[in-house]
């Protein structure tokens, strides 16, 4: 296998895991800021709301170049059709189907058609102006988008061989979903600091019992498709606690952090097993001496850490600094893979595949 394939293969996984965590995120923004009312208090707290949600899943400094205030209107467009935004829906799709169109020999017809469809229908949703504005609308639209990319990995999971190029795909996938479920308890923390004091915001996402803002925490359980799950294993009302411990430690839920940084350590094992001739010298030697690569070292060190951490450790110092060291660990394997397998190296004979 080519390594640029093998590239592309890990950012179409990215990039459409991003689109599909990018909606849920915004989608669990407007339930947020439904109940609000009208009053001119209200209103300056929705855009604290949207202001803390563009500053976490999208790039502020580029936004308030442009946008004034961050609202319902604005920040819901920035972060799906805004071209000059590299994380909008729009731009992941756009690049997800890029990668795809140069490798489309290596993939199943289906693959490219569904990542092809869902591209030109979000433009033709665009041009026509259909807009996610109102909370009612924003959630059927982005329902919309999280099933274009179900397809797309139900299709992918019927018709794709598992041999190298599946586990960077998966690898992609779930290093981008734990990234992102991170980010959904991030906003939801930045929602409660919004609200109240750091203090105050500690306490409430700690607390044992059924909040006041219950409500929101249940839009986050169903933002991330948790309701039902989170029914099953915990058979008890919306609790912070058990919410953060459910889509951070759980070992059975598909959106956990354990478990996808789980899957994440599974497919790099299986990458290094199937791909010596895709390592760097270092990596090739690692791997005759059993010694495992950066990567996996790093991944292997997080999954560690969730397997056997308990829910109170994670509000020591506090939430926030805990999930911003997750998401920095996860942006740090993505380097260590790129590094690796995609550092523009010269290609070697046995990288091909005939």
């Amino acid at each position: 296998m080519l390594s640029r394939i093998a590239e592309s293969l890990y950012w179409i996984g990215r990039y459409v895991e991003r689109a599909e965590d990018t909606a849920r995120i915004t989608d669990v923004n407007f339930h947020h800021t439904l109940e609000m009312g009208a009053s001119e208090e209200a209103q300056e707290r929705r855009c604290r709301h949207w202001e803390s949600l563009v500053r976490i899943v999208g790039d502020a400094d580029r936004f308030f170049l442009t946008h004034s205030e961050a609202n319902e209107e604005t920040v819901p467009f920035y972060l799906t059709f805004a071209r000059d935004n590299p994380h909008s829906i729009v731009s992941c799709v756009a690049r997800a189907r890029e990668n795809a169109r140069t490798m489309r020999h290596q993939l199943a017809s289906e693959m490219w058609e569904v990542l092809n469809r869902f591209y030109l229908e979000l433009q033709r949703r665009h041009e026509e102006g259909e807009t996610p504005e109102g909370a009612e609308n924003a959630h059927d639209f982005y329902r919309w988008i999280i099933e274009y990319s179900h397809l797309f990995q139900g299709i992918t999971d019927s018709t794709m061989p598992r041999e190298e190029g599946w586990y960077f795909l998966q690898a992609g996938k779930f290093l981008e979903r734990a990234e992102k479920t991170a980010r959904a308890l991030d906003v939801k923390y930045h929602l409660l600091i919004a609200d109240s004091s750091l203090a105050e915001a500690a306490e409430l996402a700690a607390a044992d019992e059924v909040p006041r803002d219950w409500h929101q925490w249940l839009a986050v359980l169903r933002s991330l498709s948790a309701y039902e799950a989170y029914n099953k294993l915990y058979r008890s009302a919306v609790r912070p606690r058990a919410v953060i411990e459910m889509l951070t430690l759980s070992p059975v839920f598909p959106r956990s952090i354990r478990f996808a940084i789980g899957e994440v350590d599974a497919a790099l094992t299986r990458i290094a097993a199937h791909l010596p001739g895709l390592l760097d010298d270092d990596g090739a030697a690692n791997l005759l001496l059993g010694r495992p690569s950066e990567a996996e070292r790093a991944v292997g060190r997080l999954k560690g850490a969730l397997t056997y951490q308990r829910v109170d450790e994670l509000f020591v110092p506090d939430l926030r600094e805990y999930l911003l060291d997750l998401e920095r660990q996860c942006y740090q394997i993505g380097e260590y893979i790129e590094a690796q397998y995609f550092a523009g190296r010269v290609l070697r004979a046995e990288e091909v595949v005939v």
